[in-house]
């Protein structure tokens, strides 16, 4: 079963109302938090797309988010650079997954949301790909593979670097361990279980 990041997104909310009450609820929370704010980041993004698809002003986009119009333009200025959808065609049950390798981030993201399908980044917890770095991010490998038949709205998981690195070589994300499949663990600094 494909996990459901807006399920898991509605659940951290739910368990946030609840206000932590001790130091392992306070960590839980916090790991809440981050699930949160990562599907509002990609909840706004999407917005601020289909509103510059739909012609909406930079002004008009920051007003709505209380931000200034240079601060949304600085943000989100290469959402103008990125091709125009193409136009609307009947609804395909089945699509051939893009070989979307090599990429840029934006680029491969786009590439694969022209086909249907949806784009999640390996690292359970990526960086903010908003600003100009995110044409830094390449794609190093993608699950399905390139030309698998898939259904359509299936995901397609992708796995980034940030190249050249300090010695010049590329270097896959490695991603950090989900904070929920941590519980349990032992700090190695305190020898304490993580929960």
């Amino acid at each position: 079963m494909t996990p459901d990041p807006w399920r898991d997104g509605r659940e951290a909310w739910e368990r946030l109302a609840r206000r932590p009450r001790s130091g392992e609820e306070a960590l839980a929370a916090l790991s809440d938090i981050g699930v949160v704010r990562r599907l509002l980041d990609q909840a706004e993004l999407e917005a601020v797309r289909v509103a510059r698809r739909g012609r909406k002003s930079w002004a008009e986009i920051a007003t709505r988010l209380g931000v200034s119009r240079q601060s949304a333009w600085e943000r989100w200025k290469e959402l103008d650079e990125e091709p125009s959808p193409p136009p609307a065609q009947p609804a395909r049950t089945h699509v051939v997954v893009p070989n979307v390798v090599g990429m840029s981030w934006p680029i491969a993201q786009h590439r694969i949301v022209e086909e249907n399908l949806h784009a999640l980044i390996a690292d359970p917890a990526p960086m903010p790909f908003l600003g100009p770095e995110a044409a830094d991010f390449h794609v190093v490998e993608q699950k399905p593979v390139a030309g698998e038949r898939v259904a359509s709205h299936s995901e397609v998981t992708v796995w980034l670097y940030r190249g050249p690195g300090s010695a010049s070589e590329r270097a896959p994300l490695t991603p950090p361990p989900d904070p929920r499949a941590r519980r349990g663990a032992i700090d190695e600094e305190t020898g304490e279980s993580v929960r």
